[in-house]
């Protein structure tokens, strides 16, 4: 299983790549899995630990600076400037904890206040449905033990994409690793599908 925080790419400031890797940049999974100290792994890549096609490498790590630099490229040297954010989750002791250590690294590491929002579950799935909050707790619990459950998430099409994010060619690869019976070139299409979803978008 996972569990995610999503950002609303149709709305300021995650329409902006560079503000959506800064604050990926800006956050210390390590501190979250130790935080709830459980036998969680802190993951940059999209296909859990333990699931054929799991990259430890994967996906953008911890790196304060470079998180300042990119927030800075993408026009908010002045964060007063900086639009309002809100992260919802639905209402849960750990979802709380989690959101509080998210909410004090990204005002240490990027100078940022975020609002958390929480909600009962069936009044959070139905804004998730219709008023998408800036960035959004989920988690996914996979159906059967194969990463197309996982890769199949953020496909343009999916019910469970809440992100307005797309990638034609994204949707090409997790077509195609779900397809191909060659377990190699499988978990290549996986790797550079994960690379779209986890580094470059």
């Amino acid at each position: 299983s996972s569990y995610y925080y999503g950002f609303n790419t149709r709305k300021p400031p995650f329409d902006n790549v560079k503000v959506r890797k800064a604050f990926v940049m800006a956050v210390d999974r390590k501190q979250i899995t130790d935080l709830l100290a459980a036998d969680h792994t802190p993951m940059t890549g999209w296909i859990p630990s333990g699931m054929f096609g799991y990259e430890e490498a994967r996906g953008l790590k911890f790196d304060p600076a470079q998180a300042k630099k990119l927030l800075e490229e993408a026009g908010y040297k002045d964060l007063s400037k900086f639009p309002r954010v809100n992260l919802g989750f639905n209402t849960n002791e750990n979802h709380q904890r989690i959101a509080e250590n998210v909410q004090a690294q990204l005002k240490k590491n990027l100078g940022v206040e975020i609002q958390l929002q929480n909600e009962e579950w069936k009044v959070y799935l139905s804004r998730l449905r219709t008023d998408v909050p800036n960035m959004y707790r989920l988690g996914w619990l996979a159906d059967y033990p194969d990463p197309s459950t996982f890769m199949s998430l953020m496909t343009s099409g999916s019910e469970q994409n809440h992100t307005g994010w797309g990638s034609k060619k994204y949707d090409e690869l997790v077509a195609q690793g779900g397809a191909e019976l060659d377990k190699e070139k499988r978990r290549a299409t996986y790797s550079e599908a994960q690379k779209i979803l986890t580094e470059d978008d």
